[in-house]
Order: C-alpha cells, then sequence, then structure tokens
C-alpha cells in the first residue's frame, strides 16, 4: 500500500504519526508508521530517561518532515500490534537512507524474505560511513545525553517566579484540546522541562477522554479546536512565555508566540475559543487584542458564537457632562447638557463600605479615600460617560442602577480606583464595563504592589468630631476657628443657598456653616415642603459652584443651633455671599452685614442685584419701591463738600479717597515717625502672628516704607498675608517678614482712606467690556489732583460723590461723573432718592444730554449701537 500524506509529527527518528487529507465535519485520519530496516534511540517518559541521542536523532527528522507532504508505503503489518512498517519518500530518496547516513539511526537485521524490498549494501555502506565519521548516534555517547526533566522537580511558584515574562524556546510535543498544550521547555543552563501549559486568556472546548474516575467528554467544536492549534504548532519550535500558575499548582499559564501569529487570537477570531478572564489579566500585550478578536467573531456568530444576540444598550448611552456629585467611592452624579442629572455607578467595581460610626463622631478608612480620591478628579469637570449595562431594581437598589465607563480626557477613572487599591472588580459574565479586562489587570497589579487595601498594613482611619453637634460644643471650638483666621474646608452637602455642611480636614472636625451677613430663601427640605421664592434657584447656583469644592472659610460668630456664621471664599477670592447677592438670590441681613468687615462688598453686589433687578429684585412691583424709598420733597437734601484726592482706584466707578484736612498733615507726619521708628526697631516676635482684622504695620511692596494695613486673611502655605493699607485704601498679599505689630502711639489717628463710588452713574467694572477704558480714563481725570466731593449720600460707610475738579472748571454741570458719561463710558442712573429729588433733576437732564449726544457719536458703549435701553432704569 503506497500513497501521500502529511507527516503529523515524529515519535522517535524511527516512528512517525502520518495524517490524511482534512474531512467534512471531522479531522483528517491519522496512522503511525514505522520505519522499515532501521532502529533509532527512544525518548524518555516520566518512568525512565531518555536513550543516548534520542532528542538529537527525533529532532533532526523533526524539522525535517513535520507539516510536510510526502510518499509513503507500507510494507508489513505486526499481526500482534496492528503495527504498520514501511518507508517514507521525500524527493524520492528514502529517509531511512538519509537517517543512517547521517548517523541517527542503526540498521536492522534484514531478512533474506526482505531483501528484495531494500538496498541493503546501500545501508550498510551509510552505517559504515556514518561510524568512520562518528555522526549522531555513533559519536561518544556521553554528549548525547540530555538532562530531560519530565516531571516538575520543584515548587511551580518557585518555577515561575525565576522564568515568569522570559521568553523560553520551546517544543509543543502534543495537544490535548485548543487551549491546553504539553511543551517542552528549553532552560539557560541547557535542560529541559516538561509542563502542561494553558494558553493564557482563552478556554477552548474541552475534549476529556479516557481519564480515569472521569466520565469523557468532548464538547462542541473541541476537536476542531484540536486540529486548528495541532496543525499549526504541534512539534513546531515556539516561544513560551510563563504567566501564572495554574489552580492545581502542576500547570502553567502562558503565551506561546510563533513567527506566523498570536494562536490565542487566532482561535478566538474562528469562534474556536472564548476569552477566559481568569487568565486574560495575565496576557503578555494585554488582552485588547483578544477581546477584539472575540467581538469579531461574535458579529460574524463563528462556531461558539452561533447563538450571539448582541445587547442592546439603549438610547443615548453615551454623553458628555459635568460631574455635580460624588456619592460613594464607587458612584456619582452627573449633569447632563440638557441639565438633567443622572446617578451612575461605575462599572464592576466596588468601594469599601463606610466603617462603624460612634456617637458625636464619623469614622472612615478606605472609603474616604476612594471618594476623596473622585471628589479631587472629578467634581465639576466635564467627562465622558458610556453606558455599559442597566442593573435591574433588587432588594439592595430598589431602582434600576446605569453602570458606566467614565473618562476624563483619555483617562479611565474606575481603572485608575482599582490601580490605587480603592476599589475591587466585581466579576460577571454578563455585565461588563468595555474596558472590563483593563479592570482585571489593574486589581492584580495592584495586589501585587500591595496598594490601598491590598496592603499588609493596617487600613487608616479618619475620624471627625461634629463641632456643630450643639451649641455647647460649638462654643467650645468657636475660640479657636476665630484666632485660625482663614481655615480650608471642604463642602461636604448643600443644605440651602446659604447653609452648609463643610469638613475641616486639618482639625478633624465637621461643622455647619452658615453665611453670614445675608439672608436667602429656603428651598424646600423634603418632597411635599413649599419652597420659598427663588429658595430652589439659590439651593441650585450655590450646589453647582460649591457642593464638594474646596473653599476657605472665615469664622466669626455662632447661631443658636451651633452653627457657625461667617464668611466662605470660592478660589480664594470669590465671597459666596457676595456672589449670592449679585444674582439677585439672597438679601442683606442688615445687622449681621453691619459686623461683617466685608459689608462695604455685600452691600455693594446687592445695589448691583437690585440695580439689575435680578431675580429676587426682578418680581418686585416699581411702584412699591417707590413707596418704599419716598423722597421727601418739601425739605431741600443737605449736601457736604469736601476737598479729597483718589488715593486708589478699584474700578471707573469705585474708589478710595482722602479728605484734605488737618489729618492730612497728621498723616504725613505719623508716616516719617513710623518710618523712623522701624528703623531702630527690632523685627516681630517669634510667637506673634497677625490675626485677622487687625491693624498692624506693612511694608509697602513698590517702595519698601511702612504704612498702616488691615489684616483681610492668611496664606499659610506660602506664610504671607493679604492686607489692605487703610489711610490709602490699596490692598496687597505680602510675606510675614514684612508685617510686624504697630505701636500703640500710631493708632490714635482715624484711618484715612474712604470708600466711594461715583453718583448718579453706572460705570463697568474692570472685568466687562470697557471697564479697563473706563478705569483708565477715570485715573487720567483724578490723578495727581486735588478735587472736591460732593456726598449725595452715604450708605452703610460708602459715600457716593460727585466729583468736580476746580482747576478746570467751576460749572456745576461740569463734573467728573458727567465726562465719563460723556465719553460714552458710563451711563445714568437715575432710581436712587437723590437722582429723583427735585432739586436735582437739573443736573440729572444734563447728564442724559451727555448720554444722548454719546450715543449718537457711538462713543465706547455705544460703538455697536444703543444696547443700553434700561441702564437708567437699573444698575449694575
Amino acid at each position: 500500500m503506497s500513497g501521500k500524506a502529511t507527516i503529523k509529527s515524529v515519535l522517535s527518528a524511527d516512528m512517525v504519526v502520518l495524517s490524511g487529507r482534512p474531512r467534512q465535519g471531522a479531522p483528517p485520519a491519522t496512522r503511525t508508521l514505522g520505519l522499515n530496516y532501521i532502529q533509532a534511540p527512544k525518548l524518555g517518559n516520566k518512568d525512565r530517561a531518555d536513550e543516548p541521542f534520542a532528542f538529537a536523532a527525533r529532532n533532526y527528522l523533526r524539522k525535517l518532515l513535520v507539516g510536510k507532504e510526502v510518499m509513503f508505503r507500507v510494507d508489513y503489518t505486526v499481526p500482534s500490534t496492528g503495527r504498520e512498517y514501511g518507508a517514507i519518500f521525500v524527493n524520492q530518496e528514502n529517509i531511512a537512507h538519509m537517517l543512517v547516513r547521517e548517523g541517527w539511526a542503526d540498521v536492522r537485521e534484514i531478512r533474506a524474505s526482505d531483501a528484495e524490498n531494500v538496498d541493503v549494501e546501500a545501508l550498510y555502506s551509510y552505517k559504515a560511513e556514518a561510524q568512520a565519521a562518528k555522526r549522531g548516534i555513533w559519536a561518544d555517547s556521553a554528549s548525547g545525553v540530555r538532562k530531560a526533566h519530565y516531571n516538575l522537580e520543584r515548587d511551580a511558584e518557585s518555577f515561575l517566579e525565576k522564568y515568569k515574562g522570559k521568553p523560553l524556546q520551546a517544543i509543543i510535543e502534543s495537544i490535548r484540546d485548543g487551549s491546553t498544550v504539553r511543551a517542552c521547555l528549553t532552560l539557560p543552563n541547557d535542560e529541559y522541562q516538561y509542563i502542561t501549559l494553558m494558553i493564557s486568556g482563552i478556554r477552548a472546548p474541552v475534549i476529556r477522554q479516557g481519564i480515569a474516575n472521569t466520565d469523557d467528554l468532548v464538547e462542541p467544536f473541541a476537536e476542531e479546536a484540536k486540529f486548528f492549534v495541532e496543525s499549526r504548532l504541534l512539534q513546531r519550535e515556539v516561544r513560551v512565555i510563563l504567566e501564572m500558575v495554574g489552580q492545581n499548582g502542576n500547570n502553567f499559564f502562558g503565551t506561546i508566540q510563533h513567527p506566523a501569529g498570536n494562536i490565542a487570537e487566532a482561535l478566538v477570531a474562528q469562534g474556536l475559543a472564548k476569552v477566559a478572564d481568569w487568565s486574560i489579566t495575565h496576557v503578555t500585550g494585554g488582552p485588547a487584542a483578544l477581546r477584539a478578536a472575540e467581538r469579531k467573531a461574535q458579529a460574524s456568530k463563528a462556531r461558539l458564537w452561533q447563538a450571539h444576540v448582541e445587547k442592546s444598550k439603549g438610547k443615548d448611552n453615551e454623553f458628555d457632562a459635568t460631574v455635580a456629585r460624588i456619592m460613594t467611592g464607587d458612584t456619582v452624579i452627573v449633569r447632563n447638557a440638557k441639565g438633567q442629572e443622572r446617578k451612575l455607578r461605575l462599572s464592576n467595581i466596588k468601594a469599601p463600605m463606610r466603617l462603624a460610626q460612634q456617637k458625636g463622631v464619623e469614622i472612615a478608612s478606605f472609603d474616604w479615600e476612594a471618594k476623596e480620591f473622585l471628589r479631587k478628579r472629578l467634581i465639576g469637570k466635564n467627562v465622558h460617560v458610556t453606558i455599559d449595562y442597566v442593573k435591574p431594581p433588587s432588594d439592595q437598589f430598589p431602582e434600576s442602577t446605569e453602570c458606566a465607563t467614565i473618562k476624563i480626557g483619555e483617562i479611565n477613572v474606575a481603572e485608575q480606583l482599582v490601580l490605587k487599591g480603592l476599589a475591587d472588580v466585581i466579576k460577571s459574565r454578563e455585565d461588563r464595563s468595555q474596558y472590563y479586562d483593563q479592570l482585571l489587570v489593574a486589581e492584580v497589579k495592584a495586589k501585587e504592589e500591595g496598594k490601598g487595601k491590598h496592603s499588609a498594613k493596617e487600613p487608616p482611619k479618619y475620624k471627625w468630631s461634629d463641632a456643630s453637634e450643639n451649641a455647647a460644643k460649638a462654643k467650645q471650638f468657636l475660640p479657636f476657628f476665630q484666632r485660625g483666621g482663614r481655615t480650608q474646608a471642604i463642602v461636604e452637602y448643600v443644605a440651602n443657598g446659604s447653609r452648609f455642611k463643610l469638613i475641616i480636614p486639618k482639625e478633624n472636625c465637621k461643622l455647619t456653616f452658615v453665611l453670614g451677613g445675608v439672608r436667602c430663601p429656603r428651598a424646600a427640605g423634603r418632597p411635599g415642603d413649599k419652597a420659598e421664592p427663588f429658595g430652589a434657584e439659590a439651593l441650585d447656583f450655590v450646589s453647582r459652584r460649591c457642593q464638594q469644592r474646596e473653599v476657605e472659610i472665615e469664622i466669626e460668630s455662632l447661631d443658636k443651633t451651633g452653627g457657625f456664621i461667617g464668611s466662605m471664599w470660592l478660589n480664594k477670592t470669590d465671597n459666596v455671599a457676595a456672589l449670592l447677592l449679585e444674582e439677585g438670590l439672597a438679601t442683606i441681613h442688615s445687622y449681621s452685614a453691619d459686623q461683617s468687615k466685608h459689608s462695604g462688598l455685600l452691600y455693594s453686589a446687592e445695589r448691583a442685584a437690585k440695580q439689575e433687578r435680578k431675580n429676587i429684585w426682578a418680581n418686585e412691583d416699581p411702584n412699591a419701591v417707590q413707596e418704599e424709598e419716598e423722597v421727601d420733597t418739601s425739605k431741600p437734601i443737605k449736601k457736604e463738600y469736601l476737598d479729597v484726592v483718589v488715593s486708589e482706584i478699584v474700578s471707573g466707578g469705585h474708589f478710595y479717597v482722602q479728605v484734605i484736612n488737618q489729618n492730612i498733615q497728621s498723616l504725613e507726619k505719623m508716616m516719617a515717625d513710623l518710618g523712623i521708628h522701624h528703623k531702630n526697631a527690632h523685627s516681630a516676635p517669634e510667637s506673634w502672628k497677625p490675626r485677622n482684622g487687625e491693624i498692624v504695620s506693612a511694608k509697602f511692596t513698590e517702595d519698601n516704607q511702612w504704612y498702616r494695613a488691615k489684616v483681610i486673611r492668611s496664606v499659610p502655605e506660602s506664610k504671607s498675608v493679604e492686607v489692605i493699607y487703610v489711610d490709602y485704601g490699596n490692598s496687597e498679599t505680602i510675606p510675614l517678614t514684612r508685617v510686624v505689630p504697630l505701636p500703640s502711639q500710631f493708632n490714635s489717628l482715624p484711618q484715612q482712606a474712604q470708600e466711594a463710588v461715583l453718583s448718579y452713574v453706572k460705570v463697568p467694572e474692570l472685568k466687562d467690556d470697557y471697564g479697563v477704558e473706563a478705569a483708565t480714563r477715570f485715573r487720567d481725570l483724578v490723578g495727581g489732583r486735588q478735587l472736591v466731593g460732593v456726598i449725595e449720600q452715604r450708605e452703610h460707610n460708602v459715600m457716593h460723590l460727585t466729583l468736580y475738579d476746580p482747576s478746570v472748571s467751576q460749572d456745576p454741570d461740569r463734573s467728573l461723573n458727567a465726562e465719563l458719561v460723556r465719553d460714552g463710558l458710563a451711563t445714568v442712573f437715575v432710581k436712587s432718592r437723590y437722582a429723583r429729588h427735585p432739586s436735582n433733576q437739573a443736573l440729572v437732564s444734563k447728564l442724559q444730554e451727555s448720554t444722548a449726544l454719546a450715543k449718537r457719536e457711538r462713543l465706547n458703549l455705544f460703538e455697536y449701537g444703543d444696547n443700553t435701553a434700561d441702564d437708567e432704569d437699573s444698575r449694575y
């Protein structure tokens, strides 16, 4: 019998396995054929060692034949064993002759009856030639012995530790199923180790036959998967990268590298294997390629995926949003472009739970760290959201839960949490993040590096005492906070527009905080509660800006329930109470505002909202306002005239003045004496620290001279303070080294800088269009000049002034206020009490005429026409 076949494998140098042509629905038939008339050394097994030169001889024939098509002839069959013997030909040359000539086989005794089938003389001639040249088995027998280990003689974990991640040369000796092979590793010390290797990241259908105490099992597509691997890897040279030890401790998971490609990816892409979560985290090069191959197989419904149905993610499953609140270490609330809020859980992760709570003390651990990690990176930030799946209602979660991947830029925040050891990965076969594999890899890495909750160290504990637990406890904290000045805090919760729950990390406490100087409309606390007008708007306004943000607070007093009253700043400069007042979402609380050092700022902010009729003020009846501020026309307005110089310009309509009187001369003398004093005085005592509101001596940066100043706030991180120079009105932040206590003899002179605004007009702020131009023009008009100021009204220590320059004109209509109006840098405001008084109507009319001229000439504010139609009825 003769024919063509493909060499499937080489058992020894005189025994091969032949493979026929592939069959429909089944792997090709195979037959074992022994090479007639020769004998080669045999490989060993777990019970016996190799015969000398067995591996080298088998290797010669393996390299020559495996995977190639050959001609074969069957000469006879041994009846007792059924084994066939014959000849194999490559390019018409008998392989047996080649083996003998190269010294890899010996000639068996040839019976006379068989002589007609073989060239006896040629075989013996080749043998003599090999012996003479000492080729192959005829060389020194010691050189033909290899050290092979058919069982693992050491602990699998220690073997893995030594060779993990290192590409090892190997030969795939047998295939158990599509994802399990027997490999012979060539170790760096030239020893050989046989191992059972499972391909990392995949699971092919199982073939389990002939195993004791186990039923035979052949899963669908198992034979096809096995043949797929055999035809590509069996007895091929590859590189193996060991990655982990199997669960039974006797086998390994690893990656097989072959020049023709990755067998794992090929199997998965053909639908002959599925991705295995338990080992994919260890795959060299990462899981992305395997997942891509699996998606390809699913899309084409190949083999194992014939019944696959793609899950629908529903509508609006991918969108951009702003993170509004961090609920826990794995749950957030986002606000989409339509302003709608959605509660999302991070897909496939679970953050640690909160520790127990004691009376008056909250205790947290990694749950706090996870929540803080998200807060610092996400709150208020724009993110990209992809809904991965929706969890149906359950006992734990009565409502369906949207689970999503949230990315800020290219960073997956869930993956970062897991990498930090601040969350566990929830394993799932069905509900998965699109970055599920990356989460698994991150968890393995976090455990290996002992990060976060995987550390062997004692878990951290964070404790916060409730300083507002009751009024008595709050009183104990009050002096401490008052002395501390500005304090860093985190807004944990916004109760309404002016009431907050804060965390003070530095002091390990929480407290209730109330904005001083304002009253904010109440929002509905619970469903069914009735909110005051604009209460919801005020709550939303503050929540969007303050919720879970880092702020600075300055505590001034207490309320009767233990809430701390004071001022709050965003970004170190934005006063939250003033922001509310500017938006018309709060009103001045006169008593507390008058007590505040920031009263001028608060009243100015409310005045601006009133003049623009924002929110609360928009719904007021103008006639009611008229009645409330009825002007008494029976009495003339008493005006006060002052000689002044402008000492500081805040904007084109907001400034500080010094009144020219005897105090100015006293100020000049005091400044000279103060300079002399500090030349001879020592620096401030080391124990002295300036308190907020304290009057001190401060060395001005521009001229290095000493002036009286008031401390606005301390800046501990830079060891500096913000001060306002009380005799001039300007402010700056300077190092503590430039601040010393003010001697008492320099404190008797009244502070000379008085805050003022221009009367009758509205001037844009610096941040507004033409604000800089208005301030520049105002500086040109007042700089270095002694002016006459007419006080039209005093409002909470702020003077409303009409300014005149007597050196230019004595005409009462030629005020500096009117100059700004004529230049198109201010508009007329007529709703103030003094502007509505009959005695001032002529002046108001002149200002309105100047406005008309500026509009016609398209000057500055009116460059693009008259867009200030309501300015004469509103201000700011």
